[in-house]
């Protein structure tokens, strides 16, 4: 398969506490190599334990990432700037009037969460305004909106090799209303599932190309005869090259003092991608929930040269509901993870060796643990277990294990602890662990 352990490992333990810290319906991640449509890790939660299925429910069984629909709310601006600049329609710099927050559109109000005037076409990703994405979507009109949108895959199933993968719903054009052009503009009156999401952000992650995306590498038969192997394959090319490498760079700002997706950055990386706070239909009135969301971000890093394209979705969190400051956080700790498991050079990275501990020690970031000790008492402190010589995936599991909040610092073997393997874990004081590479010597 396509999967990573090590990155399956640790998209489970930050999804599942994202979704425990808000109190969440549920939870979806998928990560994919934009460049090759692998998926690296997916998972979703609630999940179940396939040793003890049986005291788990149906609900459990289901893998989201495919068999689940949203609407996607603004994750939906990215594809709406990508073919609005290869339409020539707009360019960044391109003035737009926001209404002061307030715009009708079929009858219907349409509103910004803050009050903008006149917005540049990238400012309008940037703070994410509705109304700014509206008056583009009516630029584009009916026709190139709904084409744009199905060449990017949605309103169809990708192909993965999982079963019950559904579609998503794109109505045709020929059903919308004005404020329906509006609402699709924004995210709203269609349905995607995170794996659509995820791919299309892909294809503008690797220079415009769709790529369909997959988990079975080969099949293998009982005597190691190779009997199918599985290669990239190109679904067709969506946008110029140009027109995603502007794309990235506006998606970028998202990220940056301002956006609305600050917290999703990671120290050393440029981080592109965009956030979703999406209404959910009410079942019993039929219109939106006046309290029920989905909050999301879909992004993609190094943003210069994308080596992954993540989708985190956190459906119904509770007390607090942008995608921003619900699925950013839980963006950047599984992306610092995952970029130094990989081992993927920070854009401030330095050739000396001092420089590169402290760079990637930035770049790991465990959830604060409190340790469950209040006494000085050297009898009733934790000890401190023994990590010298693990892998940076066996730390994490013995800190899944414990509950430890440990400091890691480095990439490799552990070939440093503080405190020293067994000794008494005093509270407040630092809990480290040094990393290195193997040294390989050359005869």
């Amino acid at each position: 398969m396509t999967i990573d352990k090590s990155l399956q490992f640790l998209v489970e333990k930050e999804l599942g506490e994202t979704v425990k810290r808000f109190e969440a319906a549920s939870g979806t991640v998928v990560m994919l190599e934009p460049s090759t449509g692998r998926i690296l890790a997916m998972a979703s939660k609630p999940d179940f334990n396939p040793n003890n299925f049986g005291r788990f429910g149906q609900a459990s069984f289901r893998n989201r990432a495919v068999t689940e629909t949203y609407e996607p709310g603004s994750i939906m601006k990215s594809f709406l700037l990508a073919s609005a600049l290869a339409e020539g329609l707009v360019t960044p710099q391109t003035v737009i009037d926001c209404e002061n927050g307030s715009y009708w559109v079929g009858g219907k109000e349409v509103n910004d969460h803050h009050r903008y005037e006149d917005l540049t076409v990238a400012e309008i990703i940037k703070f994410s305004s509705n109304i700014g994405s509206a008056k583009i979507g009516k630029m584009l009109e009916r026709q190139r909106l709904f084409s744009y949108l199905s060449d990017f895959g949605f309103g169809q199933k990708t192909g993965i090799e999982l079963p019950g993968e559904v579609r998503g719903t794109v109505h045709p054009p020929r059903t919308w209303f004005e404020y329906d052009l509006a609402a699709v503009s924004f995210g709203q009156g269609m349905t995607a599932t995170p794996l659509q999401l995820a791919a299309a952000m892909a294809a503008i992650a690797n220079g415009g190309v769709l790529m369909r995306p997959y988990l079975v590498e080969r099949v293998v038969g009982g005597q190691g005869e190779i009997i199918e192997e599985r290669y990239p394959e190109v679904v067709q090319r969506v946008i110029p090259s140009s027109v995603a490498a502007t794309v990235r760079s506006i998606l970028r700002t998202v990220t940056e003092e301002g956006g609305t997706g600050t917290r999703a950055a990671i120290s050393g990386y440029g981080v592109a991608g965009k956030t979703g706070t999406a209404e959910k239909v009410d079942l019993v009135t039929g219109g939106y929930s006046v309290d029920k969301r989905v909050s999301s971000f879909l992004g993609m890093v190094p943003a210069d040269n994308p080596e992954l394209v993540i989708l985190v979705l956190i459906d119904e969190p509770k007390n607090q509901t942008y995608g921003g400051l619900v699925a950013g956080p839980a963006f950047s700790r599984i992306g610092r993870q995952a970029l130094a498991q990989l081992q993927v050079t920070p854009s401030n990275f330095a050739d000396n060796r001092s420089t590169q501990t402290a760079s990637l020690s930035d770049l790991i970031v465990v959830p604060e643990l409190p340790l469950a000790v209040t006494s000085e008492d050297e009898g009733s402190l934790p000890r401190m277990p023994s990590l010298l010589g693990m892998s940076y995936r066996q730390v994490l599991q013995v800190m899944e294990r414990t509950g430890l909040n440990l400091r890691l610092e480095g990439s490799g073997r552990v070939v440093e602890q503080q405190p020293s393997p067994h000794a008494p874990i005093t509270y407040g004081k630092e809990v480290r662990v040094k990393l290195e590479p193997p040294v390989v010597v050359k005869l």
